[in-house]
């Protein structure tokens, strides 16, 4: 199912992972679509920690390893930040998609306060995920769901952890 935690990180760590991410020269790329078939936005930045099992960032071992020990991850699938610009989309930051079609998790760490989030379709029903800063929600990866944009920060910045 979902669980939400808020403050989620020590204070301290969670402050440095933030600072890295959202203010120094972090390095960002740019994906065309926020879901893979679609063309209803102009895409997102992202930062890939791990990937096709590989580490790819130089920050993976001092930020990225310590979170998956807390989320008691045994393997890793993908961790990338996501940098998702308001101006790029209408009304929501993307259509409603899974992570994974086989059993694992999704973590969405949130690393700024917005209006923004995550709205996600359990039963048939939208519940909505507000981004507050160092609040997570774990989550099954085959339960659909979507980023919304903010309209009262121009970013919206998240870590998003798939693993079993």
């Amino acid at each position: 199912m979902m669980k939400i935690i808020e403050n989620f990180l020590e204070d301290d760590f969670f402050k440095s992972l933030k600072h890295l991410v959202m203010y120094d020269e972090f390095p960002w790329f740019k994906r065309k679509t926020m879901v893979n078939g679609t063309s209803d936005n102009l895409g997102y930045f992202t930062h890939s920690f791990f990937n096709n099992n590989n580490i790819n960032s130089d920050y993976h071992i001092k930020y990225i390893s310590p979170i998956l020990k807390k989320l008691e991850a045994k393997a890793i699938i993908e961790v990338r930040a996501n940098l998702s610009p308001s101006s790029f989309y209408g009304e929501n930051a993307c259509a409603f998609h899974i992570d994974n079609s086989y059993q694992s998790k999704t973590a969405i760490l949130y690393l700024n306060t917005c209006d923004g989030g995550t709205e996600f379709k359990i039963n048939g029903e939208i519940k909505f995920v507000k981004a507050d800063e160092n609040k997570i929600v774990i989550f099954d990866s085959n339960i659909y769901h979507r980023g919304t944009k903010s309209i009262d920060q121009d970013f919206r910045y998240i870590i998003n952890f798939n693993y079993f």
